[in-house]
């Protein structure tokens, strides 16, 4: 996905009314970021351009790539976001394609497909949220992503995660989450100091304060559980607002309860609730 100033550059196939966003397969023995090049390449010569990771998306070829019990094909197409490089004219044509730069305000009245690549490409220009979607039937539920998915998630928006406003809100959705069930034991409490110590995006705060704000919730949840769950919950709405922090921030919670292996009913539900208290909408988190 190619920016010019407000822009993004968009081909149109001939004879169609769809657009798609430029690019192509990675050839084989080809790393990924060869094939970036490469495409890149066809565009606007042999420059480099700033790129950042914007998500993958499995479909199926067709517009909305949404029905894989009638799919030929499973595409999985890994999208990245970059500059135009200043100076070097926009082409207009690629291949057969013709080139069009859509300005980003109209881009959601513009047809793009496959759907589920469109919907990640205009939530990383509303959010800067890099998403994985994963190949649906079409009306399923979203499905939650896998664990490794989520922590590569935030582990791409690290720098964007490193106010304190976010560390509390982040630590104070751990405890939720932990004391979930009504019961908090100690190897529980044990884990999370070692999830506080090695995550890549909570590592980045001094890890003494860290724990020390875990554990404070931790001993509000145990003495009073239903003070405790507003007193965090206050702490979680500090970042209401601030999109990308609170979307990390359910992105988290979901984290800790997968790590033993099983999302159960009472940590799905205080993650709903916080998503619900950041003013976001837990469909989109498969909540």
């Amino acid at each position: 996905m190619l920016r010019i100033d407000d822009r993004v550059l968009l081909a149109r196939p001939p004879d169609d009314v769809w657009h798609v966003l430029p690019g192509g397969p990675v050839a084989g023995g080809e790393s990924t970021d060869d094939a970036l090049e490469r495409q890149v390449g066809r565009l606007a010569g042999p420059r480099v351009v700033s790129r950042q990771f914007v998500g993958a998306v499995e479909h199926d070829g067709s517009i909305t790539g949404r029905s894989p019990e009638s799919a030929t094909d499973h595409v999985l197409s890994v999208l990245f976001a970059g500059v135009w490089p200043t100076g070097i004219p926009t082409p207009s044509r690629w291949g057969e394609h013709t080139l069009v730069p859509v300005n980003i305000d109209v881009l959601l009245a513009t047809r793009l497909r496959p759907l589920s690549m469109a919907e990640v490409v205009r939530r990383w220009l509303a959010e800067g949220w890099p998403l994985w979607r994963g190949l649906d039937p079409a009306g399923a539920n979203r499905r939650l992503p896998s664990l490794a998915s989520l922590r590569a998630q935030l582990f791409a928006r690290r720098e964007e995660l490193r106010t304190l406003a976010f560390r509390d809100a982040a630590v104070a959705m751990c405890a939720l989450v932990t004391a979930a069930d009504g019961h908090i034991d100690p190897t529980e409490r044990e884990g999370l100091r070692g999830f506080a110590a090695t995550d890549p995006v909570l590592s980045q705060f001094p890890e003494q304060d860290t724990v020390r704000l875990f554990e404070a919730h931790l001993d509000r949840l145990t003495t009073d559980f239903t003070a405790g769950r507003q007193a965090a919950l206050a702490e979680i709405t500090k970042v209401r607002g601030r999109v990308a922090q609170a979307a990390a921030v359910v992105r988290i919670g979901q984290v800790i309860g997968l790590v033993d292996g099983e999302f159960v009913a009472s940590e799905r539900a205080v993650v709903r609730e916080a998503a619900l208290a950041l003013g976001l909408e837990p469909a989109e988190f498969a909540l």
